[in-house]
């Protein structure tokens, strides 16, 4: 990520409200990404523990969605999540899918 934009503030809330992230972490996750080691750890924290366990699988994806359309990879939102790509990406067509549905 790294260059700020326009743009950069909308990414930052987003990842604020679905990492449930303050404004603080939100901007060190945008500005390094879910692989830096602080935000490994500050996504320990958040996702695994506060969230994850209350989420189910539609909620997850779209998370997953919502950090893929932010820019992060699919290895980058993997290791957040502590899963493989293949499901990441798999979430996200499935999310994608019903975005589909409703607007056809």
């Amino acid at each position: 990520m790294g260059k700020w934009d326009e743009n950069s503030g909308y990414y930052c809330l987003l990842i604020a409200i679905f990492c449930g992230l303050d404004v603080y972490e939100s901007v060190l996750m945008y500005k390094y990404g879910p692989n830096h080691p602080l935000c490994q750890k500050i996504l320990r924290k958040k996702i695994k523990t506060e969230y994850r366990e209350d989420m189910d699988s539609d909620e997850v994806g779209e998370m997953m969605y919502q950090l893929r359309k932010a820019g992060y990879t699919l290895e980058e939102i993997s290791n957040a999540f502590n899963c493989y790509p293949s499901t990441v990406r798999r979430r996200i067509e499935k999310v994608k899918g019903k975005d589909n549905e409703k607007q056809g």
